[in-house]
């Protein structure tokens, strides 16, 4: 398969035939990543990014930095995007942005999502976020109707090193008590990449193209891929 395309469903289905030959053919549980994969949270952080630098008399993000501010942590998106002599400022800008009514409106979930977390649910498969995130995910979960699916919810500030490390998919390996190998990691970064393969867990490339050799374009695909395992 190119690296550089996505699987089709049938191709996809194919793969987790032979990952998961033991489990009939699917996962026993998925780790997802949150920002990218779960929701489309792009405009949302490019967003938050500039008005803090606007507050403290910075212009607008280059495009340039867009990936990086999406997949990174807060502090070391921080670290790059303001200057060492601005950092005391970013307290007070913080403070005037307002997650609900600024940022949250800004932040949608992907289509098809819920149709295959339902679908994950009624088989069984246990469901776990490994995010970069540090804050904002209760309101993040109700707005996007996910509450519910998902234990645990590993974020950036409850494990020693956040991703790229894989500090965070091996706590949930543990909580659950899976095989790594019998797991699924879905990411849409090099961190989630990095994360997966030094957990030893694979890993599924979300509308990523290049990213990793297996890669799915939407969740419409994945649902027709697990169902077609399911029969």
């Amino acid at each position: 398969m190119n690296a550089m395309s996505h699987l089709s469903a049938h191709e996809l289905a194919s793969w987790f035939s032979t990952l998961y030959a033991a489990n009939g053919g699917l996962p026993s549980g998925i780790i997802f990543d949150c920002d990218g994969v779960l929701i489309d949270s792009r405009e949302a952080n490019i967003a938050y990014y500039n008005y803090l630098r606007q507050y403290i008399g910075l212009p607008p993000l280059p495009e340039s930095q867009h990936d990086f501010v999406q997949a990174g942590t807060v502090k070391e998106v921080l670290d790059v995007i303001i200057p060492m002599p601005l950092r005391p400022l970013i307290r007070d800008a913080v403070r005037k942005v307002s997650y609900v009514n600024d940022i949250m409106p800004r932040i949608t979930y992907y289509p098809g999502l819920h149709g295959v977390l339902d679908f994950c649910k009624e088989a069984g498969i246990r469901m776990g976020i490994d995010t970069n995130r540090i804050d904002g995910m209760d309101i993040l979960l109700e707005n996007c109707r996910l509450h519910g699916y998902f234990s645990p919810i590993i974020l950036a500030n409850s494990v020693p090193n956040p991703k790229p490390a894989p500090d965070g998919a091996l706590t949930i390996v543990r909580e659950w008590g899976l095989d790594p190998a019998s797991l699924l990691f879905i990411g849409d970064s090099s961190s989630d990449r990095r994360a997966a393969e030094k957990a030893g867990i694979p890993f599924l490339s979300f509308q990523t193209k290049g990213l990793a050799e297996h890669s799915v374009e939407n969740f419409a695909i994945l649902r027709e891929a697990l169902q077609s395992l399911a029969l």
